[in-house]
């Protein structure tokens, strides 16, 4: 919007700066005796109207883009630690105000290579078959979110730098495309306390039920 209104205002510069010459020629012509007042008066009104013609044309063409950015469907990439568990998640998500079509989403390296090298198979392939094919819509607020890569037990070969390039249009078919530069290694220098991992059923009965309290405690003080 802010780029929307420095060009109007730019605009509506040039037209007072014009306005001001035709002005100082219209003195002009009128002191040397060379034009009729009546008519370069009359010349100078219809300048004017023309000028401000344009001038509300503009105004109005930077109003309706500028709705148009503030309604349209925006999607990111991002990745995440995940809550209860050393494991970095990537997030697909709509954080605009309106539906997302024809979704496609693309890696840079290439999904196939990246399934190659998850060798134990348990985390590329949930990629793959979700974004092989285009997704037809995605709902503002919607998150697309799967495990990308363990923090204590990396994949090795599974890259910590990617790219993610999201195509997509809104409800008018109009296009746009977002890139996403991702890396792991953002997520791990975050620091903060977790969970342990462990196969201890009533230690980890025992996470959930305080998770849940404080879960609790916290709706019942809003």
């Amino acid at each position: 919007m802010a780029s929307h209104a420095k060009n109007v205002a730019k605009l509506a510069g040039t037209g007072l700066s014009g306005l001001l010459v035709i002005l100082a020629l219209v003195g002009t012509l009128a002191v040397t005796g060379k034009a009729a007042p009546a008519t370069t008066w009359t010349a100078l009104a219809s300048l004017a109207t023309i000028m401000a013609a344009v001038v509300a044309i503009w105004t109005l063409a930077a109003l309706k883009q500028d709705s148009r950015d503030r309604t349209r469907p925006v999607l990111i990439a991002e990745l995440k630690r995940s809550v209860l568990t050393a494991a970095v998640e990537l997030h697909v998500r709509n954080v605009g105000q309106s539906v997302a079509c024809n979704v496609s989403v693309t890696f840079d390296p290439d999904l196939d290579q990246l399934v190659a090298a998850d060798r134990e198979g348990v985390l590329m392939p949930f990629l793959q078959r979700r974004y092989s094919r285009v997704i037809s819509t995605l709902a503002p607020g919607a998150d697309l979110d799967n495990v990308y890569q363990y923090v204590r037990n990396p994949t090795r070969d599974i890259p910590d730098d990617f790219t993610i390039n999201l195509t997509y249009t809104d409800m008018h078919d109009r296009p746009y495309t977002d890139t996403y530069h991702l890396s792991v290694k953002s997520v791990l220098n975050q620091s903060g306390l977790y969970p342990q991992d462990t196969d201890d059923e009533g230690a980890l009965q025992k996470r959930l039920t305080t998770a849940v309290e404080a879960i609790a405690r916290g709706v019942g003080h809003h």
